[in-house]
């Protein structure tokens, strides 16, 4: 019998205020904030354990990601690297994030996507993996898992380039639109990038 399982888990950190366990505090190079990226690193590294230890590893869906940027200084001690913004901004540093997926059985090991998605696209995604349909609705996002594997690698959209279009809303009435390989941020409207 094909069993499904899902599994959501939600790590706190590195969220501020940073409070690294006991067994993390003071290990790294970089204060609180380094202490809880190891300590995550760590969960992270025991999930993975798990799951090969039953023998899941080849065929489940691993997704590492994150909701928004890092707080940047002087709030905090993250680093956008070279994109400008952060954490409930518009901007690049705030809504480009890292977005990791695993699964062995199909998606090819080292495969590097540009395409911009969104976390709004998992829910879709994940319903069409497992054979489900739907509930006709309007969603926001949309079924990535032709792109996971390699299918195909492009979505297309309404946008400006024939990609899709993908708008973005932060604090303070900030907002920001991806149209294809284009983006337009109403924090800095002087900020129009290709």
């Amino acid at each position: 019998k094909d069993r499904r399982f899902f599994v959501y888990l939600a790590h706190r950190d590195p969220h501020l205020p940073n409070y690294p366990a006991p067994e993390f505090a003071g290990t790294s190079a970089a204060g609180a904030y380094g202490d809880v990226i190891q300590q995550l690193d760590a969960s992270v590294g025991d999930l993975m354990k798990a799951l090969r230890d039953q023998g899941l590893d080849q065929n489940t869906l691993v997704v590492f990601t994150s909701d928004n940027g890092p707080t940047v200084p002087p709030r905090g001690p993250g680093s956008a690297g070279p994109q400008s913004g952060g954490k409930g901004s518009c901007e690049e540093g705030g809504v480009r994030v890292p977005g990791i997926m695993r699964w062995p059985a199909r998606i090819r090991a080292g495969r590097v996507v540009s395409e911009p998605v969104s976390t709004l696209d998992l829910f879709p995604t994940f319903v069409a993996l497992t054979g489900a349909v739907l509930p006709s609705r309007h969603y926001d996002g949309q079924d990535i898992s032709r792109l996971l594997t390699g299918e195909v690698d492009r979505i297309g959209g309404s946008g400006i380039d024939g990609g899709r279009e993908i708008a973005f809303f932060g604090q303070s009435g900030a907002a920001g639109l991806r149209s294809g390989r284009h983006d337009l941020s109403r924090e800095r409207p002087d900020l129009v990038r290709q």
